[in-house]
């Protein structure tokens, strides 16, 4: 499935044939159910299905202006266009949730890019707002991560703009830790919360994001000063919406002592 989802990625960064695009979002929806339809959670299939084709309709339809870059962007699931993703990742675990927030994402990153609409760049700055004031209100530790995910891809394309080659290297990097993250963490409910969590989402130095921000940081520190000082207030932001973890962690095991 890794070599069928790279072959697409290859092939719709080669041409810019709209039918051609429209074909690799199809078979990319094809094999997202492909591999969760053990998981029986028809739900989470239904509306990723009815969600992504629609929005695949209305790409070959809306074919004029920036429509198509918000569309790509919806259908990736980035901030603040990243609504629909909950009823999607609430029934999915492990390898599948690993897949649905990596893996799947590849051959849209690269149909972005060859659309992008440098102006996007103040939308996904917003969108990075967006995700810090949603972490105050989010209790589900599923969430928090998946969530905290979103926001590093918001990142991840930021730097795209910037630099693809960086942005490409930074994407794999990116995968190959949430492979091995992702699966550790969803075994069951109550490993959501433990302290190699904490320490991999809090931005901690040489954890998984920091690398993603940093030199997302260095790429756009080129471009504009000024938003890159207020980004830099803004991962304060998120370690402190990650503070929720750290006090729920250090009070988890209170009772079984008193116990």
């Amino acid at each position: 499935m890794i070599s069928f989802v790279l072959f697409l990625s290859l092939l719709s960064l080669m041409t810019n044939n709209m039918i051609i695009w429209w074909s690799v979002f199809l078979m990319m929806t094809v094999v997202f159910i492909f591999l969760n339809k053990n998981v029986k959670s028809y739900s989470s299939l239904i509306n990723y299905f009815v969600i992504q084709e629609s929005l695949g309709l209305m790409f070959l339809l809306m074919n004029f202006g920036i429509f198509q870059f918000f569309i790509i962007m919806m259908k990736i699931g980035v901030a603040p266009l990243h609504f629909w993703i909950f009823s999607i990742t609430n029934n999915i675990f492990s390898y599948n949730l690993m897949w649905f927030l990596t893996f799947q994402k590849l051959p849209f990153l690269l149909i972005l890019v060859q659309i992008f609409w440098f102006s996007g760049l103040m939308l996904l700055f917003f969108g990075l707002m967006v995700c810090y004031l949603q972490m105050f209100s989010l209790k589900n530790y599923k969430n928090l991560l998946v969530l905290s995910s979103t926001e590093s891809f918001n990142w991840i394309i930021m730097g795209v703009f910037m630099s693809l080659i960086n942005s490409v290297y930074l994407f794999i990097y990116y995968m190959i830790l949430m492979i091995m993250l992702i699966n550790k963490f969803s075994k069951s409910s109550s490993n959501w919360l433990n302290w190699e969590t904490i320490l991999v989402f809090l931005n901690m130095p040489f954890s998984v994001t920091f690398f993603v921000k940093i030199f997302s940081l260095s790429e756009i520190f080129k471009f504009n000063t000024i938003m890159m000082l207020a980004m830099l207030m803004m991962m304060f932001l998120s370690a402190l919406t990650f503070s929720y973890w750290l006090i729920n962690m250090s009070v988890k095991f209170y009772d079984k002592n008193q116990m």
